[in-house]
């Protein structure tokens, strides 16, 4: 094969006709959704109109040796988590047959990559052998057969529907549910702080989360010596030293390979924050993942040593703003990490409702190009998490309790066992409520869809020779049982043209039906 390149089509009338003259070869028509020949008078529209809608990926002649052998078209869609477009290819039909469509395919991934696009999709009609081989050479995946709406005809088309995944980064299926258990494992002595944090794993694994936090420090790598008491601590009543509170809930480095035991054995994640190089060689041989307390967000050393661990990080950016994210999401990135998911959080305690900032996670997903979710401070099971998956969230941390009445820095504002039950329970209903956000007639709609939306309808009995006109001899009208019409979009290729056949009356017209 000789050398591909590709040339950005440009809306103007020369590129316009040589495409409609490939798209009207009868054998495309033959393959494509739309098979009436395209008119020049409505062709040039609809190009300038649709084949221009995607900034980031403009349609591309194929050249083959400095000649024009075809177009790629694309089309965005809408996913909630993934940027995806639809990819169509038409070859010359001088030079089919020749590997052309499979070779451009290939070669036009790298100026995809480049363009921030994770996913291509491509559809076409189940019997195009053709274009099957040519995507599946050029390798996108078979992911299902479905149906295509085709507008003009009132038809649902069979097609396969093929995936080529562009970015290695992998959306979760469902969202990633945290019970962070902080410090509420604590309890004199360290038998009982394990045998507490053991029930904690089992409620949180009965409640149906993901994962189980802990928190691994030493109260000297924190805070200088003469840090004083906290005012948010002191407000629940610890009014002693601040380094006297965290000596009493450091975690054991021993106790760790025993809880990550544990969790294994409840089918849950085991995690823990680190706060020092030394806490980050005690938990990471037994952790999948790492977690960055917000307050760490400045913490170089332990920035570095995330992302050289080859491990996903979450990272909560309470207590930060743009610029300071910005640097620490460079230092991971410069140093090797993959696979990171920012935490929109409120560093309050209990945060109330109206300082959560949801609206964050969009504007930190489209700054970092990055998984973004919520570690909720708020008491409230149930409006923080919802709103945020509805928001794209891609991970929920939640403190939680086995019981809110307890002696320690962190009960008063945790969720207890039901309440994290309920919160778990609304997550996935809410993830069911989300769909996959690509907008179609879905399964349950269509009876309706056919039945009572409103299509072109013959009003009376329609021969062969009759000109149609609109509220003459057919209407923008509900079907009901009878044969449904075209998408009234299409009137004005029907407005006072004549029948070519009999169209009974209450049957849809279509511009097929058309001289």
């Amino acid at each position: 094969m000789s050398d591909i390149r590709f040339e950005c089509v440009m809306p103007r009338e020369d590129d316009a006709r040589l495409i409609m003259m490939w798209r009207n070869d009868p054998d495309t028509l033959r393959q494509s959704f739309h098979q009436t020949s395209k008119v020049w008078e409505d062709f040039y529209s609809e190009f300038i109109r649709d084949y221009f809608i995607h900034p980031s990926l403009p349609p591309l002649f194929i050249l083959l040796d400095g000649n024009r052998v075809g177009f790629i078209l694309f089309k965005e869609i809408y996913h909630p988590f993934r940027k995806q477009s639809d990819i169509s290819i038409n070859i010359d039909p001088q030079q089919r047959g020749r590997g052309i469509g499979a070779q451009a395919l290939k070669k036009v991934r790298a100026w995809i990559e480049c363009r921030g696009v994770d996913d291509i999709i491509a559809e076409m009609k189940v019997d195009n052998e053709a274009s099957k081989k040519a995507f599946e050479r050029a390798g996108f995946e078979f992911v299902k057969t479905g149906e295509h709406f085709v507008a003009d005809t009132g038809e649902s088309v069979p097609v396969h529907c093929y995936r080529l995944s562009i970015t290695s980064r992998n959306e979760p299926e469902k969202v990633f549910i945290i019970a962070e258990a902080g410090s509420n494992w604590s309890v004199d002595g360290e038998e009982k702080s394990l045998q507490r944090a053991k029930k904690m794993i089992d409620s949180a694994a009965e409640a149906g989360v993901d994962a189980v936090k802990f928190q691994t420090f030493r109260s000297e790598a924190l805070y200088v010596k003469n840090a004083g008491s906290s005012g948010y601590l002191s407000d629940a009543g610890l009014t002693e030293d601040i380094h006297e509170i965290l000596k009493r809930n450091e975690m054991p480095y021993g106790m760790i390979p025993k809880l990550a035991d544990y969790c294994e054995s409840c089918g849950v994640e085991f995690m823990s924050s680190v706060f020092s190089p030394e806490d980050f060689k005690a938990v990471d041989p037994f952790v999948k993942r790492h977690k960055l307390a917000s307050y760490e967000i400045s913490h170089t050393h332990l920035i570095e040593l995330m992302a050289k661990s080859g491990k996903p990080l979450i990272m909560s950016t309470g207590c930060s703003n743009l610029n300071e994210i910005a640097w620490a999401v460079d230092i991971y990135r410069r140093n090797g990490g993959r696979n990171l998911t920012l935490m929109q959080c409120t560093a309050k305690y209990p945060a109330s409702i109206d300082c959560l900032n949801l609206q964050a996670i969009r504007s930190l997903k489209k700054r970092f190009h990055s998984d973004v979710g919520l570690s909720d401070h708020s008491q409230n099971p149930v409006i923080g998490p919802v709103a945020a998956v509805a928001l794209g969230a891609a991970a929920i941390e939640k403190h939680f309790t086995l019981d809110r009445t307890l002696q320690g820095p962190d009960h008063a504002f945790s969720l207890e066992p039901d309440e994290l039950r309920l919160m778990v329970k609304m997550i996935r209903k809410t993830e069911q409520a989300m769909g996959s956000g690509v907008k179609d007639v879905l399964p349950e709609e269509r009876e309706l869809y056919d039945y009572a939306r409103r299509w072109l309808q013959a009003t009376k009995a329609i021969a062969p020779g009759d000109f149609l006109l609109e509220d003459g001899n057919f209407a923008i009208l509900r079907p009901g049982s009878m044969p449904r019409g075209a998408h009234p979009m299409y009137i004005p290729e029907i407005e006072g043209k004549k029948a070519i056949k009999s169209i009974a009356e209450g049957e849809g017209v279509t511009p097929q039906d058309v001289e």
